[in-house]
């Protein structure tokens, strides 16, 4: 009997090992799926990890490009501008050498004959008059040209050339400008091309106000601190929203960005409807040495 119950005893560990080896089979298994899974998706992160560093790589390359071909573009349309400003000294200089200069002997010979029939050939003088007439219209065409080429007064510096620019709006549209400025800056000998450029600001910031703004009065405010010159042009008219959209084929404003930022220098924009609007340009202030040298003018 006992010896009966001992061997059904010493059966029972090989029963429950036999019992417990599936329970570990699976556990095995599934290890090994988690393992796999793990790799698996392990090996999915890193691809994607390497495929966002290409991306990463691809989109610096393609900023670094874009960067390059907008300096380049500035640099070319800074080139155009320079260019574009040397052939108008260039064609102001023959203009005034060549065309003015043979008018205005040509007047001095017209008033001769004018006096010298004034008293006993009246219709020869009246030819004459009419003939002095034309020739005094060509010379003021002349004028008009010479300072759409170079802006007048720049040899006379910064101030004078904003208030003859000033005086110009006002006798042609009928708005009053008034110029405010301080009174060291007749005494700056700045370079031309900055103030070519804040002449041109000037017009075009000019022509938009008779075209849009409705104003009766515009008011050019000049100043210069650390090493900057800065022109605030503000007027009394409807405004407008600066954030609006603009027309596809409207490059008014960028072009002024654009010639302003050629020199280092900034334009900014204040206005509000039925407010007005201000208009700031600063320009960095360099001096020179000598003189800068315009285009004589006609007397």
């Amino acid at each position: 009997m006992r010896t009966r119950l001992r061997n059904r005893h010493s059966k029972a560990p090989d029963q429950l090992r036999d019992a417990l080896a599936p329970s570990r089979y699976a556990d095995v298994v599934a290890d090994d799926g988690l393992e796999a899974s793990m790799r698996q998706l392990t090996e999915g992160q890193m691809l994607v990890n390497q495929a966002l560093v290409e991306k990463i790589i691809a989109c610096q390359h393609s900023e670094a490009s874009l960067r390059a071909s907008e300096q380049q573009l500035h640099s070319l349309l800074a080139h155009q501008r320079a260019s574009s400003e040397a052939e108008r000294k260039r064609i102001s200089r023959e203009i005034h050498d060549c065309l003015g200069q043979n008018l205005l002997a040509l007047r001095l010979d017209i008033v001769t004959l004018h006096r010298q029939t004034n008293d006993h050939h009246g219709h020869l003088h009246d030819w004459v008059s009419a003939a002095l007439g034309n020739v005094d219209e060509t010379l003021r065409t002349v004028k008009h040209l010479l300072s759409e080429l170079r802006p007048a007064g720049l040899e006379l510096g910064v101030v004078a050339t904003l208030e003859i620019e000033a005086r110009k709006f006002t006798r042609a549209n009928g708005i009053a400008c008034d110029v405010q400025a301080d009174g060291h800056l007749d005494d700056l000998q700045i370079d031309e091309d900055i103030l070519i450029s804040l002449s041109r600001v000037l017009r075009e910031s000019l022509d938009n106000v008779y075209r849009h703004s409705l104003a009766s009065r515009v008011q050019l405010h000049l100043t210069s601190a650390n090493g900057m010159l800065e022109l605030r042009i503000s007027d009394n008219g409807v405004g407008f929203n600066p954030q609006a959209l603009r027309k596809s084929s409207s490059f008014g404003l960028a072009t002024q960005q654009e010639q302003v930022a050629a020199h280092g220098g900034t334009l900014t924009i204040d206005s509000a409807q039925a407010q007005g609007a201000c208009l700031v340009v600063r320009l960095p202030l360099v001096t020179t040495q000598t003189s800068t040298k315009g285009v004589d003018r006609l007397t």
